[in-house]
């Protein structure tokens, strides 16, 4: 897959989240990500939206600034950019931490990378979000870590779990009720297979 890291402009990061290798990817800073990314050592290959968090456009790399005014987030600015270029793994950093409502604006920034054919996550130091269509999927065991699946759609359909503490087998997820949060992986590793709908994953550290 051809890797895209996008610094967004919530939470810093003091380090890399473990596992994280910016190696051969592509970096995008949104906005006030530059200064994030630029504190952890690592020079972007573009910087883009209005700069309004920033104050100023950086020079040193490729940027692309929008005007305040605009129906996109900066995050969705990234995350559009990075799909147009032809990246179809995604890891979107300094996510999470702040507003509510950015939080669940960067959700649904997952949600249109997914519509594309792509696959992203927000990543932190603390806790991975995923959000996947219908499919067979494996998560290695992260010793302190849960496992929560919600529906992201109305529902999740033929939803099967195997290697956790609460196991399933063809049940069903309503937006209604938090029925998956808070499950834990007891096995090497975790299997999620669902037949319909959108399923969003979160992992947090305990």
């Amino acid at each position: 897959m051809e890797r895209c890291i996008i610094f967004s402009g919530g939470k810093p990061e003091t380090c890399l989240p473990e596992g994280l290798d910016v190696k051969d990817a592509f970096v995008i800073a949104a906005d006030k990500g530059y200064k994030f990314c630029k504190k952890l050592g690592i020079a972007p290959d573009l910087t883009i939206g209005d700069f309004d968090s920033l104050g100023y456009i950086p020079q040193e790399c490729e940027h692309i600034k929008y005007p305040k005014e605009k129906d996109d987030t900066d995050l969705m600015l990234a995350a559009k950019e990075a799909v147009c270029r032809g990246y179809s793994d995604i890891t979107i950093l300094c996510a999470l931490g702040g507003r509510a409502d950015h939080l669940f604006a960067n959700i649904q920034t997952l949600a249109f990378i997914r519509s594309e054919g792509a696959w992203g996550r927000i990543l932190s130091a603390y806790e991975e979000i995923t959000l996947l269509t219908p499919g067979e999927y494996t998560f290695k065991k992260r010793e302190g870590f849960s496992l929560s699946l919600f529906a992201y759609s109305d529902l999740v359909e033929g939803l099967t779990l195997r290697g956790v503490k609460y196991p399933t087998n063809d049940i069903q997820l309503s937006s209604l009720f938090p029925l998956g949060v808070s499950n834990e992986i007891v096995s090497d590793a975790a299997e999620v297979c669902f037949e319909k709908g959108l399923l969003l994953v979160i992992r947090s550290k305990l």
